[in-house]
């Protein structure tokens, strides 16, 4: 089937940022001669490398002189290196942006918070003359209320590199990114934050170029935008989730929580009714990051043998999210996932079972028959054909239209 999801994206983000940082407003903050940390963080973001092109030539135009940071707390197994890594495979390369990237994970302590966590900041931005941020606003995994992911969580964990991140999920995320946000924008050169709301397809919706006065009135704003723009899947209670790709680049957890159930991250009651859950792959994006991985139920070899380990528990240490990179049953290939995971349901004729490719693309989803009728009794919803499943030489998902139902 295939769900009615809004598609409305920018025509140019080049256009739109520099129609926004043109303003009085904006321009007023830099001059000549200025030494600007640019912070970018290890999502996939699309058109990023564009932004931060468009942005970089922004400044040099004003003899501003800009350079990278990474913004990642602990990813890139926490190295100098492999964060360097990671910005590259998003695009982010000093030939391509025409900057130089400055990656290291020496910081500084800024201060303490009242609840006992020390706030840091990555030293070479904390030494400029001037820091931009630059990050999606969207909902986190496992974070509620007005702050979740976007400005204020890349100013207080992801430029606090493996120290801050290590700090502030160890007093608690929720508790303690607005007070150290609030400490940082007062004791640090911050100055703007670039702010992108993504479609459900992962297009530029909008981009706010954000004062620093600005970030805690206007990144609630924006994220009650962005939550309007998630689909979900559209049925509860669900026997089998089937996910064929997990990873970084697709959530923060691998899986977005928002789609698969906050319970399986958080624990407590059940917010999606969804029984059994199998990841069939990890992308190739997601560079054997396989964190989040223990919300799955069911896993397969190739699944398995593609975890870099070191980068998953480093990013489970950081988080303290230690559930999250539990091995879950490992089976042969993604035949024996479907045989082995079907077998635990009792009405094989009303089974509920759902395919998504993966909790960021949920335009197409495949149902079994028992869900027809609720597909039809939907608006947002469109039958597109009928479809059997199986399997080719290596046991992987094969999909072959029989009808054309549409």
């Amino acid at each position: 089937m295939k769900q009615v999801i809004n598609d409305q994206a920018l025509t140019s983000v080049e256009h739109e940022l520099l129609q926004q940082l043109d303003s009085k407003e904006i321009a007023s903050h830099f001059h000549p001669g200025q030494r600007v940390a640019i912070a970018v963080g290890s999502r996939g973001i699309d058109s990023l490398s564009e932004i931060i092109s468009c942005l970089v030539s922004w400044l040099k135009n004003r003899q501003v002189k800009p350079f990278l940071v990474p913004a990642m707390g602990s990813h890139g197994s926490a190295t100098a290196a492999g964060q360097l890594a990671v910005s590259q495979s998003h695009g982010i390369t000093e030939e391509k942006v025409k900057a130089s990237i400055i990656s290291s994970m020496e910081t500084v302590q800024v201060g303490c918070l009242q609840n006992g966590a020390p706030v840091f900041m990555d030293k070479n931005a904390y030494q400029a003359e001037g820091i931009i941020l630059v990050n999606r606003i969207k909902p986190h995994t496992a974070m509620s209320g007005p702050v979740q992911s976007g400005l204020l969580k890349m100013l207080t964990v992801g430029l606090g590199k493996q120290d801050g991140a290590v700090s502030m999920h160890r007093y608690g995320l929720e508790q303690s990114i607005p007070e150290a946000a609030g400490m940082l924008l007062q004791k640090t050169p911050v100055l703007l934050g670039i702010g992108i709301i993504e479609n459900a397809f992962s297009k530029p919706y909008r981009l706010e170029v954000l004062p620093s006065a600005a970030f805690f009135s206007k990144e609630p704003l924006l994220l009650q935008e962005a939550s309007k723009l998630l689909p979900g899947i559209p049925f509860s209670p669900v026997d089998i989730l089937f996910i064929r790709y997990m990873g970084k680049d697709i959530s923060g957890s691998g899986m977005d929580t928002n789609v698969v159930g906050r319970w399986r991250r958080t624990g407590g009651r059940k917010d999606k009714e969804m029984q059994f859950l199998a990841a069939l792959d990890l992308t190739a994006e997601s560079a054997g990051n396989a964190y989040g991985v223990g919300m799955a139920d069911f896993i397969t070899r190739a699944l398995y043998n593609k975890i870099d380990f070191e980068t998953t528990y480093t990013n489970a240490l950081t988080s303290r999210w230690i559930d999250g990179v539990k091995i879950p049953m490992v089976l042969a290939d993604e035949k024996e996932v479907f045989e082995k995971a079907f077998r635990l349901i009792e009405h094989e004729d009303t089974i509920r079972a759902v395919l998504i490719n993966s909790t960021s693309d949920l335009e197409r989803i495949w149902v079994t028959t028992s869900l027809k009728e609720e597909v039809h009794g939907d608006q947002s919803l469109d039958i597109t054909g009928t479809t059997k499943v199986s399997f080719n030489e290596e046991n992987r998902l094969l999909l072959t239209k029989e009808q054309n139902c549409g």
